[in-house]
């Protein structure tokens, strides 16, 4: 007899299974059951029904939350900040997240199927080949750096549940290679410039101030070998002279992190002393202090800065002797240039000009009137009020000391204040009839400066008239003859810093009778 074939999800085949189950089970009620017993059989019935739907619903829900996690870990298979991959043993890509199709801007539908080994750059295929025959061998973790397209990448490898299968996480490393490459090229090149220095350098452990490394120039400079230098403390190496003074240099450095000395005396190796500039400083290198030392050779500069100070002194002490060429040939103004310098100077820092600038300003007022050489000695020493002619001849020994003076090269416009010393804002001056801003500002201090010092002394043909004339003279001139920020920078000094001039020969105590001049007679002289 040939055998039915049934359709196990037909609902009358259901049924049939169902009911002889049913049989099977006992529970089927027969003709021996008791009322009792079927009405307990009916009540059960709807109870194992809610039983069964509750348990269903604990199966959706159940369900549910696997589906999420699968989801979950699906996104972080996904979207982890590493590529992963699922090779076989010939390196066929069974499996790649989409961090992976990111990383190597391919789409996993192209990716799967293909070589891993076909992606890598030729020169880094051994390698990676090495790393998972290894892997396979060992049936350990390795791991190996291969370059795929313009990145970088590290690769982990392990087994994966499959014996016959890797999985390999790609880490981009690119950035990190870079920042090496560029730390290693900065070394390169901090060492070549290390080498190259024209100064010795020394690197000093911090905590302990022995020396880890020296420059080939401290060796050249000091006649000492890298390896007498190297290993040794500051203060034990041959060269220091005053072991004290390397000592305290440590010890300050520790609080100070920076110290300097100008010039500190170092022994070369043959014996011969040489002066140095020394500094040195704290800084740090990978969270840990270091302590670097500069050492400068200053033994040409001191030689230029004595050369440079003999040729200034030099200088200042022709400068006196010009001036002094002039007062010995006038008796009465002997000490006038010398005085006229204290106030100029004296204005000058009122006015706040540089050290610089004050050093000219004194060398230009000792020199104002060297020009009066060439006025004959009777008209300087002329007893009786000056003629018109007199004082055109007076007058030119502004130019006279111009062209003495212009020959010679100051680092400041001396020969140009010497002649514009006696010029006036309102152009009433001499040589040139200048005005205002056309004047030097030093030319400008120098004309009160020499006003007030000629108002207080006496001359041959009068009197002296006093200070405070002097300075009433010119502030009444102010803004028209003399510079008002000028004039009142003088008036402050006598008048609340109690400046005061220089004490004057005993030839200006003789004072000849009735020969005063008003005081526009000889302002211009």
């Amino acid at each position: 007899m040939k055998k039915e074939n049934s359709n196990p999800l037909d609902p009358r085949e259901l049924r049939r299974r169902a009911e002889e189950r049913l049989k099977k089970s006992g529970l089927l009620p027969d003709s021996k059951t008791s009322a009792a017993e079927l009405q307990r059989m009916l009540y059960e019935l709807p109870v194992h029904q809610i039983e069964l739907e509750m348990r269903n619903e604990q199966l959706k829900y159940a369900y549910e939350e696997i589906q999420q996690e699968h989801q979950r870990y699906a996104d972080l298979y996904n979207f982890a900040p590493v590529g992963y991959v699922r090779l076989a043993p010939d390196s066929t890509i069974l499996e790649a997240n989409l961090t992976t199709e990111s990383m190597l801007s391919c789409e996993r539908s192209q990716l799967i199927g293909a070589r891993f080994g076909s992606l890598i750059a030729q020169a880094d295929l051994p390698a990676f080949n090495d790393m998972v025959d290894k892997l396979y061998q060992t049936r350990t973790p390795v791991h190996s750096e291969v370059t795929i397209g313009n990145n970088s990448y590290h690769l982990d490898a392990i087994i994966s549940d499959n014996p016959q299968e890797c999985r390999i996480t790609l880490t981009d490393i690119s950035d990190t290679r870079l920042a090496l490459e560029s730390l290693h090229n900065k070394e390169i090149q901090y060492r070549s410039l290390f080498e190259a220095a024209q100064e010795g350098i020394l690197i000093l452990d911090y905590n302990s101030g022995k020396i880890v490394d020296a420059n080939p120039y401290i060796a050249h400079l000091m006649g000492f070998s890298l390896d007498e230098i190297v290993g040794k403390e500051l203060w034990e190496i041959g060269f220091i002279l005053d072991k004290n003074l390397a000592r305290t240099a440590y010890l300050e450095l520790q609080t100070k992190s920076y110290i300097r000395y100008s010039d500190i005396p170092l022994q070369h190796k043959s014996g011969k002393t040489i002066d140095v500039e020394f500094l040195s400083y704290v800084y740090n290198v990978d969270k840990q202090k270091a302590i670097q030392c500069n050492i400068r050779d200053i033994t040409d500069q001191k030689k230029l800065r004595e050369n440079k100070n003999a040729i200034l002194a030099s200088h200042q002490e022709t400068i006196h002797a010009l001036a002094s060429m002039v007062e010995i040939r006038d008796s009465y103004t002997a000490g006038h240039q010398k005085r006229v310098a204290e106030l100029s100077v004296s204005i000058a820092r009122e006015l706040r000009f540089s050290p610089v600038e004050i050093e000219g300003m004194e060398l230009s007022a000792i020199l104002h009137d060297i020009g009066k050489f060439s006025i004959p000695i009777e008209l300087l020493c002329k007893s009786t009020p000056l003629t018109v002619s007199d004082k055109e001849l007076l007058r030119n020994h502004s130019q006279a000391g111009y062209d003495v003076l212009k020959g010679i090269h100051f680092p400041w416009p001396i020969a140009q204040t010497v002649l514009q010393h006696h010029e006036r804002l309102d152009g009433s001056g001499y040589p040139n009839g200048l005005k205002g801003d056309s004047i030097s500002e030093e030319a400008k201090i120098i004309a009160v400066a020499d006003t007030v010092e000629a108002m207080t002394g006496t001359r041959p043909y009068r009197a002296a008239f006093g200070i405070d004339k002097a300075l009433q003279h010119i502030q009444q001139e102010s803004g028209t003859l003399f510079d008002p920020l000028i004039v009142e920078a003088c008036v402050k000094l006598f008048n609340e810093k109690k400046f005061s001039f220089s004490p004057r020969p005993p030839s200006e105590t003789l004072m000849v009778a009735g020969k005063r001049a008003r005081a526009k007679s000889y302002n211009s002289l």
